[in-house]
């Protein structure tokens, strides 16, 4: 199966390749089915038209399904598997083979009880007790059809004990899949905790925990990523150096927990003030950095001057209304002179404190 991804199995979707290989070895226990159905022709157990009748109606059935799964159109069901539809397959092709059987038929029973449990692993209690219930009625069904048309191949004694052994089984398999079904919820939401927490790792590893966007590492691989980016195809790049100007003060006056109202506020503001594909970072305590992919100078400037007023315009609901945030922006562009991305943000940083 593996040699073949791409024609025998979908290769590009996991979810679906696992359904066909569960489809195929089901149809693995199909073809031992119609093999140990030779052996029944050679002891003189079922004829060979009807033998003949049966693997083709199997080939068949078996081959309408894996075009259904290979096609895809099985999506469109609600059980994308084809569970439900496949054991009630199994089912039928169950009571066709015990009517045609002149005897013998605990054999084969034991094989399409297999291919029953395969639902074990789709099918909740319920759904399985239903199937299981429609099973027996199959059997029943067809050895009772026996006994009318066929008295010399009804033997009581052994089908009433199939018949029992199947009763049997079926709340046996019932509690089965109720077993697998809370397996699989359980396995479902281990699996929902495990991406939460690859999702919440991911968020520490390149978010700033205080302000929520990135981080210092996480802003300088950005630009450093644009850089690379900016000299292969030749655009430019720039950079904004944002610095909160006599910030300690804030944080000596009102607390360390105001001070944090006002960084979280500032990166919020911040966030809304630049595009989608700009880059926008905690670059140290009180210090932010935003890049600009594809901005030359003058738009520089102009998103520096909306920043500002982003930062200055209003008041912060943290601090006294007499009491205003001010902030010193620099601007710098990339050059390809530049032998890494420290010069330019060295620049911006310089260019905030001149100004």
């Amino acid at each position: 199966m593996n040699a073949l991804p791409g024609v025998i199995l979908p290769g590009n979707d996991p979810r679906q390749s696992l359904r066909v290989r569960r489809f195929l070895l089901a149809a693995t226990v199909y073809g031992l089915a119609i093999a140990l159905m030779g052996l029944y022709v050679r002891q003189g157990l079922l004829a060979i038209p009807e033998w003949q009748f049966l693997s083709l109606v199997i080939v068949l059935v078996n081959a309408g399904l894996y075009a259904l799964l290979r096609s895809g159109r099985n999506e469109r069901f609600v059980d994308p598997s084809l569970t439900g539809l496949q054991m009630f397959m199994v089912c039928l092709l169950m009571g066709l083979t015990m009517y045609l059987l002149d005897g013998g038929r605990g054999g084969l029973l034991l094989l399409f009880l297999v291919l029953l449990m395969f639902g074990v692993l789709r099918l909740n209690a319920r759904q399985f007790t239903a199937l299981g219930g429609f099973a027996l009625l199959c059997y029943a069904v067809a050895v009772g059809a026996v006994w009318q048309q066929r008295p010399e191949a009804f033997n009581a004694q052994v089908e009433l004990l199939h018949l029992v052994a199947l009763s049997t089984l079926v709340p046996c398999g019932g509690f089965f899949a109720s077993h697998v079904s809370r397996l699989r919820r359980l396995l479902r939401d281990r699996q929902i905790e495990l991406q939460r927490a690859r999702e919440e790792a991911h968020d520490l590893r390149v978010l700033d925990p205080l302000t929520g966007i990135s981080n210092r590492s996480a802003i300088i691989a950005f630009i450093d990523q644009e850089w690379q980016r900016a000299e292969r195809l030749d655009q430019p790049l720039a950079v904004i150096f944002v610095d909160l100007v006599h910030f300690k003060r804030i944080n000596r006056e009102y607390s360390h927990a105001t001070g944090d109202d006002v960084l979280r506020e500032v990166a919020r503001r911040l966030r809304g003030c630049v595009r989608d594909i700009d880059g926008l970072g905690r670059y140290g305590g009180e210090e932010f950095l935003v890049a600009l992919p594809d901005a030359d100078a003058d738009e520089a400037a102009r998103v520096a001057e909306r920043l500002r007023s982003c930062i200055e315009g209003q008041r912060f609901t943290a601090l006294p209304v007499r009491e205003r945030v001010r902030c010193a922006l620099g601007t710098s562009m990339f050059h390809s002179s530049d032998p890494d991305i420290w010069q330019a943000i060295e620049r911006a940083r310089i260019d905030s404190e001149s100004g």
